[in-house]
């Protein structure tokens, strides 16, 4: 159903034949040494290394301390399985609440969150689901994006 996408340096695989691209690596293999992400078979992100929040409009003025790079935490998991990621230097959580949708708070897991994306269970942030900051309600800010970075 899935699969990992590890980004290896050449010098750390091998050729196993001449008229195939099949590559081995071996000794100890840990991701936190390399650039991966761990897809589904049709191509979606289901979890990886890093993500960055950023926006350039109100979301900007209103939740600046929200924006930057979120790091994947290895001792959280949510009640769905969902990773967590943790602000660099921050302390701010990229997660999915209970509903299932993605949001950025300062406790991961907790109802109030500044950013917000209805993303329908997705496992990971949407790529084309705009998000949300919340001033007096929720609102629409069109420059207001999380990807992943790698």
């Amino acid at each position: 159903e899935s699969y990992f996408e590890i980004l290896l340096p050449s010098n750390k695989v091998k050729r196993v034949k001449e008229r195939r691209d099949i590559q081995v690596h071996t000794g100890e293999l840990l991701l936190a040494s390399y650039k991966w992400s761990l897809r589904a078979w049709g191509g979606d992100i289901l979890a990886t290394q890093h993500f960055m929040v950023s926006s350039y409009g109100e979301a900007a003025k209103m939740h600046s301390s929200r924006r930057g790079r979120y790091s994947l935490c290895s001792n959280i998991v949510m009640h769905d399985n969902h990773p967590v990621y943790k602000k660099v230097g921050g302390d701010y959580y990229l997660y999915t609440h209970k509903s299932g949708n993605w949001c950025v708070g300062s406790v991961a897991g907790n109802n109030s969150s500044g950013l917000y994306q209805c993303s329908n269970k997705s496992p990971s942030p949407h790529k084309t689901i705009p998000w949300q900051y919340a001033d007096s309600g929720w609102q629409d800010d069109d420059t207001l994006r999380v990807y992943p970075v790698y």
